[in-house]
């Protein structure tokens, strides 16, 4: 399995870029894809230097509003209406609830279930542990787009993870994702190329020569 863990969200995001081009198997059309990858970061995110340089704050906003809006976002995508708790609540209070009650619980779980056309979140399930003092958080992603995606996803989830720990009066400790299918397009390889070079100084995980 591939694990990556970094002190910030900046750093995995950039490293799985390079390890999904560099590990990744190249599929039809050009682009590539890595199965079982395991990506950690603090659920400190906010006001990372490498997402405010290279990561899209228009993704950062849409994806926002799919985490927390009650209406779509303009791709038509809204996982704030799918979350469900252990209690059947979507806005964190009967994973706090039950947390508060049963510190040790495995059972503070938010699920994403998708309808009944077909379509399932890229995200499925979140988990909140507290563990040594520190709400630990674990999520499951069927597939992320590494470059596109993975960032601003981070940012929401870290963000949910916070809204526990507060709920808790306990410090945030890290995320935990592990991604079925990591994948990028081949129409973002020329602004991945890019970006890898600009931040060599930041991978360890292979050369990013390969990119593109």
């Amino acid at each position: 399995m591939n694990d990556l863990k970094f002190g910030s969200l900046g750093e995995t995001w950039i490293n799985l870029v390079n390890l999904t081009v560099q590990a990744g198997v190249r599929l039809d059309g050009g682009g590539c894809e890595l199965l079982g990858v395991k990506a950690a970061f603090p659920a400190a995110a906010d006001g990372d230097p490498l997402i405010g340089r290279f990561g899209d704050r228009q993704m950062i906003a849409e994806m926002k509003k799919v985490f927390f809006a009650d209406t779509p976002n303009a791709l038509g995508h809204n996982y704030a209406g799918l979350m469900r708790g252990p209690g059947g609540r979507r806005d964190l209070q009967d994973v706090i609830s039950l947390l508060r009650t049963h510190p040790a619980s495995k059972r503070a779980v938010v699920t994403l279930c998708g309808g009944t056309d077909g379509k399932v979140p890229c995200i499925n399930v979140i988990q909140f542990l507290v563990r040594e003092g520190l709400v630990q958080t674990m999520y499951f992603a069927r597939g992320q787009d590494a470059f596109k995606k993975f960032y601003a996803d981070g940012l929401c989830i870290a963000t949910l993870a916070r809204s526990v720990a507060d709920g808790l009066e306990l410090p945030a400790g890290g995320v935990a994702g592990f991604i079925a299918s990591s994948h990028i397009y081949p129409e973002d390889l020329p602004a991945i190329q890019k970006m890898l070079a600009e931040s060599r100084s930041y991978l360890r995980t292979g050369d990013p020569k390969g990119a593109g």
